[in-house]
């Protein structure tokens, strides 16, 4: 499998937040991309099977109508850790009890308060195994 840059990783997280269908053309305004990189970028990643790419005709030009193939990505992106929804990311950071622990300022290996004796630390990295 052929790896993915910065531009790559841009699109598909871009696209990942879309509703509607995108027109290739519109991708380099609407992101600030430069338009020769995201129509390289659009081409491997539709050879990688990430992206539709279907003819069609916007504002009287030639161009595609892009769409994410969101099962492919998904996998392939949380295969590379890579991020697509960052409030889903910040939901599942709040889930670590340490976060909300009100002594989290005095909890450290050796003190009253250890992370090696937490109750709650302990019940949340098992059910991460899981």
């Amino acid at each position: 499998m052929k790896s993915l840059n910065k531009t790559d990783i841009a699109i598909l997280r871009w696209l990942w937040k879309q509703k509607d269908q995108v027109y290739q053309n519109d991708i380099p305004k609407l992101t600030g991309l430069d338009a020769n990189a995201v129509t390289k970028s659009l081409y491997k990643l539709e050879k990688m099977n990430l992206v539709i790419r279907k003819p069609a005709v916007h504002n009287k030009r030639r161009t595609y109508i892009v769409q994410l193939n969101r099962e492919v990505a998904s996998k392939i992106l949380d295969e590379l850790n890579i991020v697509l929804d960052p409030v889903e990311t910040f939901n599942e950071i709040l889930e670590i009890p340490c976060i909300t622990c009100q002594y989290i300022n005095r909890c450290y290996e050796g003190g009253f308060y250890d992370p090696i004796h937490c109750p709650h630390l302990f019940t949340y990295v098992f059910q991460q195994k899981r």
